[in-house]
Formats: C-alpha cells, sequence, structure tokens
C-alpha cells in the first residue's frame, strides 16, 4: 500500500522527499506535509510537522492551543512531539478506495486546520495581551 500511496502522491503532482526512515515530506501552499511510513500497511496517516514551537516557556499558550484544535477540529487532531505541535490526520484504509480522493481531503482538512490554529494562536496573544494591560 505505501507504494500506491507514494504513486499517487507523485501522480497528483507533489514533489517527495524522503525524511530518515519516518516518511515522505511534500509541500502544499507553502505549507510542509509529511507522509508518515508506517508498518501497518492499512494505515494512512499525513501531518503538518513542527508548525508550532513552544516558545519562552509559554505552556500554557501551548496547552491551550493543543486543546481548542483537538476539542474543535474534526479528523484533524494536535500532538506534541518534543517542544512542538503537529498536526496528524490518520486513517485506516479499507481496500480498493481512490486514493487521490482520501488524500486530498486529508490534506485539506490538514490545511484548514493550520488555518484555523493561525487564527487561534492569533486569539490567544490578543487575550494574553489584553490580560497584561489590564494588570
Amino acid at each position: 500500500m505505501k507504494e500506491k500511496i507514494l504513486e499517487t502522491l507523485v501522480d497528483m503532482g507533489f514533489k517527495l522527499e524522503k525524511v530518515g526512515e519516518c516518511g515522505y515530506s511534500f509541500k502544499y501552499e507553502g505549507a510542509k506535509f509529511l507522509y508518515l511510513t508506517d508498518a501497518d500497511e492499512d494505515f494512512l496517516s499525513i501531518s503538518i510537522p513542527g508548525f508550532y514551537e513552544l516558545e519562552d516557556g509559554d505552556v500554557a499558550k501551548f496547552c491551550c492551543l493543543s486543546e481548542k484544535i483537538n476539542s474543535t477540529l474534526k479528523y484533524v487532531k494536535a500532538y506534541s512531539i518534543a517542544d512542538s505541535l503537529w498536526m496528524m490526520y490518520e486513517r485506516e484504509l479499507i481496500g480498493d478506495e481512490d486514493l487521490e480522493k482520501i488524500i486530498l481531503r486529508m490534506i485539506i482538512h490538514l490545511s484548514r486546520g493550520l488555518d484555523f490554529a493561525r487564527k487561534t494562536i492569533a486569539e490567544i496573544e490578543t487575550l494574553q495581551s489584553d490580560s497584561s494591560d489590564n494588570d
């Protein structure tokens, strides 16, 4: 299945770049995506790696962003890896599915999730700024 997925990504026009043993990166609308290869051939995982870094020990903002993504968005989830947030869409593959359609939907959901995350970061920063102005 991995070879079919790679072939589909290339057919869709993506330029794949091998990333160690973890998978293949590609870009969509300026954002870096990562197809994570897994030993389970029936599992498909695409992520946006490290879209948000923990800054100056601001764990509250980091956790607030993760919580907002995970409680609001469907299909897309935020995971903390090291000192960064990754956004992932994972799904089981069940036979003769249209991989191009599935992958496109996954990428679109992740891209929309990234837009949501950016807006949420701006909102959190505004709230923090307002809060510090009132102190």
